[in-house]
């Protein structure tokens, strides 16, 4: 009977740590990764992303030789049928050749409706 019991609670305390960690986990979060670099200018590229309820976030790589400066990424969001609901953009700085950094961008009520992202990266070069 006492191995019973303990069995048991064994597996009660195993379901209620997957609950917790089940519940700590964002329920409205989507992951979408690009992790190939898009556009016309390989040098700087979103190399993967995430959604969250009301924030984008990802990374940005510099695959150039030379430094950029004032990185900024501008992010157009788009609905199911690829149509433009705004454009936002984030500061990242400077990223010498083969650094990246991380971003995130707070989405404007306006653009919460998106399910599509386009990136275009820019900086000044030196």
């Amino acid at each position: 009977m006492g191995t019973r019991r303990r069995a048991r609670a064994i597996r009660s305390l195993g379901m209620c740590v997957a609950f917790v960690i089940l519940a700590a986990t964002p329920a409205h979060a989507a992951k979408a990764v690009n992790k190939v670099p898009s556009g016309k200018n390989r040098d700087l590229a979103v190399i993967d992303y995430e959604r969250w309820i009301d924030t984008l976030k990802g990374n940005v790589k510099n695959f150039s030789k030379g430094s950029a400066r004032d990185v900024t990424i501008v992010v157009r969001f788009l609905d199911k049928k690829k149509k433009a609901l705004g454009v936002q953009r984030v500061n990242v700085g400077d990223l010498r050749s083969g650094d990246q950094s991380s971003w995130s961008l707070p989405i404007e009520e306006r653009n919460r409706a998106a399910t599509n992202y386009a990136f275009e990266v820019h900086a000044i070069w030196q």
